[in-house]
């Protein structure tokens, strides 16, 4: 027996029905809405295994979706909940963008013929600009800037 059942109003399968054909969504809820409409008790209710199969998605993916609809509704199903950690805080600013092309673009220490990757993000925890940064951001940040001094 499944434990969340989705039972969807007659107004609730009308929006699903129009939000799938809708070309403006982003697939994730585009999918997510067939799935609701494919589990619906009053419509064709496969089980989980068939929806996903189906979908192209995992039936841990089914049965998350119908809790959340049971417990909190379609639209927060078919919106995506905003991060509460606000995601992981930048390292590299302004500030400290400049300070790297500044280095990027000056003569290397002790007669090196370019700047590394790990130069660069030593330097720049050397200077204080930073706590610690990785040779990825420093590679990511000059790739943003076009730097083709590396």
């Amino acid at each position: 027996m499944k434990k969340h059942l989705v039972r969807l109003a007659e107004a609730e399968r009308t929006e699903l029905r129009a939000f799938t054909r809708s070309g403006t969504r982003s697939a994730q809820a585009i999918t997510r809405a067939r799935l609701l409409l494919m589990a619906d008790q009053q419509g064709e209710s496969r089980n989980d295994a068939d929806i996903a199969k189906a979908l192209g998605i995992t039936v841990h993916t089914v049965e998350v979706t119908r809790k959340r609809y049971v417990q909190h509704g379609l639209q927060a199903v078919l919106q995506r909940a905003p991060r509460k950690d606000k995601g992981i805080p930048q390292k590299v600013d302004g500030r400290v963008e400049a300070q790297l092309i500044t280095l990027a673009c000056s003569e290397t220490p002790n007669g090196e013929s370019s700047w590394t990757l790990q130069m660069l993000s030593d330097e720049l925890v050397r200077l204080q600009l930073v706590d610690s940064i990785s040779r990825e951001t420093v590679r990511k940040t000059l790739k943003k800037i076009h730097s083709g001094r590396i």
